[in-house]
């Protein structure tokens, strides 16, 4: 559904389904495929946002069925795929196809749904989510883009779209929470505000 006011960096998104938690401050852009024709990759694509999604992180999906980029505005995926392949992080495999999915932390190449299962098993995935290595340098792909700021403004309307508790068209443009509107969609109030995190 098209709503007004709203952008097309929300529009990627998709529909968000858990509020992302922000103490997860890492950049996690995960190159997926929703194309239903590739089975495997499809749904290790959709066990990878799965995964994340059970953990409340925020993530950055980079769509390559070429129909599905080219459905929204597609710039944040472009910019992202240009990034990786000047940086020569991209993964192919026989006949150069590429390789999906594939998770970047903080422009670190983490890998495949096993990879990033195995950190998890390991706890080691919550210290690159959390930034705890202090000599892990931080090199976003996307910086300032489909933020976490902005995931919440969309979880935030999304649930008052739900509830249908949108005001007027003001409610739409702005995107903003009050305190109790929040803790109605299931969130914490100091979740939206708690300062800027990517």
């Amino acid at each position: 559904d098209i709503v007004p006011g709203r952008s097309d960096s929300c529009a990627m998104y998709g529909s968000v389904r858990v509020q992302p938690d922000p103490k997860y401050i890492a950049e996690v852009v995960v190159l997926v495929t929703t194309l239903r024709a590739k089975r495997t990759e499809y749904n290790a694509c959709k066990r990878v946002k799965d995964l994340l999604e059970i953990k409340r992180v925020h993530f950055k999906p980079i769509d390559f069925n070429r129909d599905a980029r080219q459905a929204g505005s597609g710039e944040s995926e472009q910019i992202a795929i240009k990034r990786l392949l000047e940086q020569g992080k991209l993964k192919t495999g026989e006949n150069d196809e590429l390789i999906l999915p594939q998770v970047f932390i903080d422009g670190f190449s983490v890998g495949g749904i096993d990879d990033l299962q195995e950190k998890e098993d390991d706890d080691t995935l919550d210290a690159l989510l959390l930034r705890r290595d202090p000599t892990r340098k931080v090199d976003e792909i996307l910086p300032g883009m489909m933020t976490i700021e902005q995931a919440l403004q969309e979880f935030c309307i999304q649930g008052r779209e739900e509830e249908g508790d949108w005001d007027d068209d003001e409610d739409y443009e702005s995107g903003e929470c009050d305190e109790e509107e929040e803790e109605e969609v299931g969130g914490e109030p100091d979740a939206a505000v708690a300062g800027p995190v990517r």
